[in-house]
């Protein structure tokens, strides 16, 4: 389970790359279509149009170091996590998942911890579990489910979102130095950091929005109408 990890610094940007996990109750009685993941879901799933990264833990005692390993490393690698943005984040209990449950075709495997990438129309598009579980293999089966939903591929997706991100830490940068340069500055020079703390916040207010475009353009660019 290999991955790189987040090393940025900024508030602004290693908040826009924290997995947002969700933990829907899942339907396994009413209307369940064995051939479409979304059946089991909430409706507001499907009609997000969204793709999905499912993630089948383990409350095992054996399972929590691969448990904090992919928390921190493939769910922490940068291209994953920008890629994530653009899918639903659906956290499982993998233990109660057996041959038995209706999706186990979708959901099975042979090990826990495992993630399962599933495309917007209910399909799988792919499993990781054991060595097979990195950040690049994860990134690979995302760029597959991703390509039959959204125009832009996540390569780009990636590459102009991590140019607003270092845009976000540069600023970030610069305002942390204010501050501590405002802590022995003489009262002439006062107004002239405050000036600029305005105009860095102004300029930190910018890129997000920009990011937010951004994230929304590449979202509602589709190959596929939503439900």
């Amino acid at each position: 389970m290999r991955g790189s990890g987040l090393s940025r610094q900024g508030t602004s940007s290693v908040a826009r790359l924290q997995m947002k996990w969700e933990t829907p109750k899942i339907n396994l009685y009413d209307s369940v279509d064995a051939t479409n993941f979304f059946s089991c879901l909430p409706a507001d799933y499907q009609e997000s149009g969204k793709p999905l990264m499912v993630f089948l833990g383990s409350d095992l005692p054996d399972a929590a170091k691969l448990m904090s390993e992919l928390d921190t490393g493939v769910f922490g690698d940068e291209n994953v996590a920008v890629g994530a943005r653009l899918f639903k984040a659906v956290r499982l209990k993998g233990d109660k998942v057996s041959k038995d449950h209706p999706h186990w075709p979708t959901l099975g495997g042979k090990a826990l911890p495992r993630v399962v990438v599933i495309d917007a129309s209910g399909k799988k598009a792919g499993m990781l579990e054991g060595n097979e579980l990195s950040a690049s293999n994860l990134f690979k089966t995302m760029k597959k489910a991703a390509a039959k939903t959204y125009k832009s591929d996540l390569d780009k997706v990636v590459k102009e979102t991590r140019g607003l991100l270092d845009e976000m830490d540069r600023i970030e940068a610069k305002q942390k130095l204010l501050v501590e340069q405002k802590k022995n500055a003489k009262a002439n020079k006062l107004a002239d950091i405050e000036a600029e703390e305005k105009q860095l916040a102004q300029a930190l207010m910018d890129v997000q929005l920009r990011d937010a475009e951004l994230l929304k353009k590449f979202g509602d660019d589709r190959k596929v109408a939503k439900s």
